[in-house]
């Protein structure tokens, strides 16, 4: 009993008598509330058994929905977004030139042929070469349009320049997926031992490169951006190649290490273009 009246707000009848008046009460109407406010600080209430517990919720369960609006709506909002973005990079395929198709198409073909060839011994360089070679095509023919001074534009469309460049990216990467897997093929019904560790010797790099152009282009032009990062795996490749570190740095361990660095390098650079998007407009 003294921890309900220790918990009552209100312990003294001018307490209650101000919050009353506060209220709008008349003096008739506090004189008939205040008797029942006080006892209402001594009562009780009763202390529900499990039955009464699962009783309460089989009567709520009746009166719920079979399903919730709230995650239906959640649901349709989050295909609406896929349905969105898949849209969109249709749309954005006509940015991409029948040469670009073409040109990495005849770069896969070339690092396949050259690998079953066995013209060169280390095998897995020639697709470290090769690889990033496609990053850094997607990357000028991608985002090219930044150069043309066409933001103004971009963001007058319906989807925003982030969903233009995720559309584009997806168009890219998607693609470069296909040669890939093509690659994995051709190494397979060629013969060649290790396709995994093949494969993931070009696709990996390919995300770096195309990770670390993308944040170049922050700062740099696309053209500049792209350039300054395929020559930065370039050199890296001479400089492990000179320094016999080559084994150590291309460990199976580590290979895909790469492509994991790229992806960061991805996502930072597409939260950085968003929150950056005001500094891109030209000025006049």
């Amino acid at each position: 009993m003294s921890h309900h009246q220790s918990s009552w707000p209100f312990g003294q009848p001018e307490q209650l008598a101000d919050v009353l008046r506060e209220q709008g009460a008349s003096p008739e109407e506090q004189a008939d509330l205040l008797p029942a406010l006080r006892r209402l600080s001594e009562w009780q209430a009763p202390q529900p058994s499990p039955a009464d517990t699962r009783r309460l919720l089989a009567v709520l369960a009746t009166e719920l929905p079979a399903h919730s609006p709230v995650r239906q709506a959640i649901h349709e909002h989050r295909q609406q977004r896929i349905a969105l973005l898949l849209e969109t990079a249709r749309a954005q395929v006509s940015l991409f030139v029948p040469g670009f198709w073409l040109v990495s198409a005849l770069v896969t073909l070339l690092g396949a042929a050259v690998v079953l060839s066995r013209v060169i011994p280390d095998q897995a360089m020639m697709l470290r070469i090769s690889g990033p070679l496609l990053a850094y095509l997607g990357t000028i023919v991608a985002f090219r349009g930044r150069g043309a001074r066409v933001l103004e534009l971009e963001l007058v469309c319906l989807p925003s320049p982030l969903q233009l460049a995720i559309a584009r990216l997806v168009i890219v990467l998607g693609y470069d997926v296909g040669l890939s897997l093509a690659l994995s093929l051709l190494l397979w019904a060629g013969g060649s031992g290790q396709v995994l560790a093949l494969t993931l010797a070009w696709f990996m790099p390919l995300l770096l490169v195309a990770g670390l152009a993308l944040l170049l282009t922050l700062r740099l032009s696309v053209q500049a951006a792209s350039s300054v990062a395929y020559g930065i795996w370039l050199a890296f490749l001479a400089i492990s190649t000179v320094s016999h570190l080559q084994g150590l740095l291309f460990a199976p361990v580590l290979l895909v290490l790469p492509g994991c660095i790229g992806l960061a390098g991805l996502s930072i650079a597409l939260l950085r273009m968003h929150a950056n998007m005001h500094r891109q407009l030209p000025h006049i």
